[in-house]
């Protein structure tokens, strides 16, 4: 188990702020110069079958995969920020800090696998994704690369539905079928002994999305092996135990 001082960082989206845009170049380059363990980042792929770094499934209004890269490279730099694609991400991060790749659609998989690999960044990744189909793929795809299942998205889209609850709160089996090596849960999910579950099972607990000091504290204390926060500055103190 990780002990508080030695719990990783990875930045949500990389740093965003006033000046500042998510999943941006600028965005991740500020994590790297803030030396963050981590970049997180959503991939999705446009018409004309680029990987793009964009959270969203639509931009002005119309699905990023109906577009193509130009036209939405065009856009955003009409309001003043550049959409990178996947493989520049890659290359930013490569020598400097490994690179969470969120996966939001099937159908990416092999695609992001070989990009993954052109770059050698293969040991330098871990893959994340709600979907457990999607890791299982990426783990036939290529066994060195590692993969983490997100959990808790219930949570936030208040659906109850008992079964989803139980597979969140005890997701065991799921994890040892789709081989994980990791695990993200929602810090909702940190009950009943999740971390010491997950911790038996020899994989690390990354937990999103973490951005309140007290929480952080909190979230460590059970045990956690990192933190999924917007607010890298605040986890980075917390992690050494110091104060601003």
């Amino acid at each position: 188990m990780r002990t508080k001082r030695n719990a990783i960082v990875i930045a949500h989206r990389g740093v965003t702020g006033v000046d500042m845009v998510e999943n941006t170049v600028k965005a991740f380059e500020r994590a790297v110069a803030l030396d963050a363990d981590f970049i997180e980042t959503d991939v999705r792929c446009t018409s004309d079958g680029q990987l793009i770094c964009f959270h969203d499934g639509k931009l002005d209004g119309t699905a990023v995969k109906k577009r193509s890269y130009q036209s939405l490279q065009k856009y955003a730099r009409g309001i003043g920020w550049e959409l990178p694609l996947l493989e520049e991400v890659l290359l930013l991060c490569k020598g400097n800090l490994k690179l969470d790749i969120e996966i939001k659609a099937k159908g990416l998989e092999e695609q992001i696998v070989d990009v993954v690999e052109k770059t050698g960044m293969a040991r330098e990744v871990l893959i994340t994704s709600f979907r457990d189909s999607i890791l299982k793929k990426i783990k036939q795809l290529d066994p060195k690369i590692r993969t983490g299942l997100l959990l808790g998205r219930r949570l936030l889209q208040q659906r109850f539905r008992l079964h989803a609850y139980i597979q969140d709160f005890f997701p065991e089996a799921r994890l040892k079928d789709i081989g994980a090596d990791a695990v993200c849960p929602h810090y909702h999910l940190l009950r009943l002994g999740f971390v010491k579950r997950m911790h038996r099972l020899n994989l690390p607990v990354y937990v999103w999305t973490v951005n309140e000091k007290w929480r952080m504290e909190k979230v460590l204390h059970k045990g956690a092996d990192g933190l999924i926060t917007d607010d890298i500055v605040e986890a980075m103190e917390v992690v050494k135990g110091t104060r601003r």
